[in-house]
């Protein structure tokens, strides 16, 4: 288990970003009532992989930290866009806790349920079983205005791959159609947006570090 702030930390120190700016983050997620809350010390809020993976997805789907609650809020309300995702989901990677998922779970969830599996899942026992050093190639993108998520896991036993791509869900999508205001959409999600658009990753590089604090023993 971990502290908000050895969580804060770790994931400064894996994504490269500074960190003023994930603390920052981090306290907006808390005003909003997305992160566990608790007391100082001993009595510290030990975080969970569901607090590690909405701090996560603010600083992908965010361009600043003011947006960090709407980002995280934005991609709890994504489904699977099967027409772009690997037939069997994440079956399709054998990892059955991964596969366990409802159907109608969200990028939040999937990103949570990933770190669960690599601290104390079957993507734990796959590495820990590995004898030359294995590890999963892991990639997670989304993007920081329009709302796409993608998650990708390659490089697994018998070259099986699992790539699932998140976009709104409909009542979500019509509740922004619904804007007269807007100029612009974004044409794979139907979400409103300006023509700049950037998307963000971060790879196995950041989940399985933050995946091993979780599972470190207080």
């Amino acid at each position: 288990m971990a502290t908000p702030a050895e969580l804060v930390n770790a994931i400064s120190e894996t994504t490269g970003v500074p960190l003023p700016t994930v603390v920052d983050i981090d306290r907006k997620l808390v005003k909003g009532k997305l992160r566990t809350k608790g007391g100082r010390g001993f009595s510290a809020a030990q975080m969970t992989a569901l607090d590690a993976a909405r701090l996560l997805t603010a600083m992908l789907g965010s361009p600043q930290a003011n947006t960090s609650v709407e980002a995280v809020e934005r991609y709890d309300n994504t489904r699977i866009d099967k027409a772009r995702s690997s037939d069997k989901l994440f079956g399709a990677a054998r990892l059955d806790d991964l596969a366990a998922l409802p159907a109608r779970h969200s990028f939040v969830d999937a990103l949570a349920a990933l770190i669960s599996s690599a601290s104390a899942g079957s993507l734990a026992k796959l590495i820990a079983d590995s004898t030359d050093g294995w590890v999963p190639h892991i990639e997670v993108f989304a993007f920081s205005r329009a709302t796409r998520g993608n998650i990708r896991i390659a490089g697994l036993p018998k070259a099986q791959t699992a790539n699932i791509e998140y976009i709104p869900s409909p009542a979500d999508a019509r509740t922004v159609r619904a804007k007269p205001s807007s100029r612009g959409r974004d044409a794979h999600t139907n979400l409103i947006t300006g023509d700049l658009e950037q998307s963000r990753r971060i790879t196995e590089r950041t989940i399985l570090p933050i995946a091993k604090l979780l599972a470190r023993e207080t």
